[in-house]
């Protein structure tokens, strides 16, 4: 028997494009060119998974989540299944899974505990990958099950991030803006919104691409924390994304001081960013307004997913 432990922050989408098509208009096939242009926040609220592998003549994975039986996890699985498989190996996998995080409400905890999981595989079980390997095989796991787009490459980054062109690791680009000093994110989640009810339906690519690509031009064009959250924030509204409680919420966070907010993608919650000496008016501000709202503030992850001291 081998244990491994590995964490992989959460990522927060704040605007992206769906680039399901090629340049001609013709539907991808390949789950690892499918992917999103976009961007958003890497935290350390993220997934931690200890990996328990054993030898056994057949494969077999069991999945906690928060100490939870998780049948449903079927992205994690799948990605596990295909790195034993892509190795000619057999094992017992045991998984437990912390997340600190909401789950479906645009923290990307599907691609955060996959990676996880499979980077804590890996390392018990000697198996010889690089960490773009690996994301390659979460990245695709996601697409496959409808449970994200991009995130996976995201995370191997870490930061403040701009996927600048789409597919898995080692084929998209990635980017990082400048984060500044001495600010944190604040975080408040009211309820889910699942996101393979989103990504299956056939014509939300049309609906988002036009406005993802407009905001991408106007981060690039001016890379600041300000021009990102204002041009993000304008993605859910012009999205209809946005719902009157998300509204509400990113009113509070602004008027209470920070920099700007946008809405979680896809979920309904919002995250903003403000210097430390003004996180706690903004989350007592939110709190009293929403009392039943989950509100934590957390600073940048800039070094994406680890193993952990075994």
């Amino acid at each position: 028997m081998r244990v491994s432990e590995a964490f992989c922050p959460a990522g927060i989408s704040s605007f992206f494009e769906v680039c399901n098509v090629d340049s001609s208009g013709t539907p991808l096939t390949n789950p690892a060119r499918i992917g999103a242009r976009g961007g958003g926040f890497a935290i350390p609220r993220g997934a931690t998974s200890r990996a328990i592998v054993r030898k056994s003549a057949e494969t077999t994975i069991k999945i906690k989540i928060n100490s939870k039986p998780a049948p449903e996890a079927h992205t994690t699985r799948s990605a596990i299944e295909q790195l034993l498989k892509t190795q000619g190996i057999t094992l017992d996998v045991a998984i437990d899974l912390k997340v600190a995080c909401p789950i479906a409400a645009g923290f990307g905890t599907s691609a955060a505990g996959t990676l996880a999981s499979c980077l804590a595989v890996s390392d018990a079980a000697d198996i010889p990958v690089t960490l773009n390997e690996l994301g390659r095989i979460t990245h695709v796991a996601d697409v496959v099950n409808h449970t994200g787009l991009g995130t996976a490459a995201a995370l191997l980054t870490g930061g403040f991030v701009l996927v600048t062109e789409p597919g898995a690791p080692g084929i998209g680009l990635v980017d990082r803006l400048l984060f500044p000093e001495k600010h944190s994110i604040i975080c408040a989640y009211i309820g889910p919104i699942p996101t393979s009810e989103t990504l299956v339906k056939a014509d939300v690519g049309m609906s988002v691409n036009a406005s993802a690509k407009r905001t991408m031009d106007a981060v690039r064009q001016n890379s600041t924390l300000s021009t990102f959250l204002a041009e993000s924030r304008k993605f859910g509204r012009e999205t209809g994304f946005e719902t009157t409680t998300v509204t509400r919420l990113i009113s509070i966070m602004v008027s209470s001081g920070a920099t700007g907010a946008a809405q979680n993608m896809i979920g309904e919650a919002v995250h903003g960013v403000a210097s430390d000496r003004k996180v706690g008016r903004i989350m007592q501000s939110v709190k009293k307004a929403f009392p039943a709202a989950k509100v934590f503030a957390v600073p940048i992850d800039n070094r994406g997913v680890r193993l952990l001291g075994n």
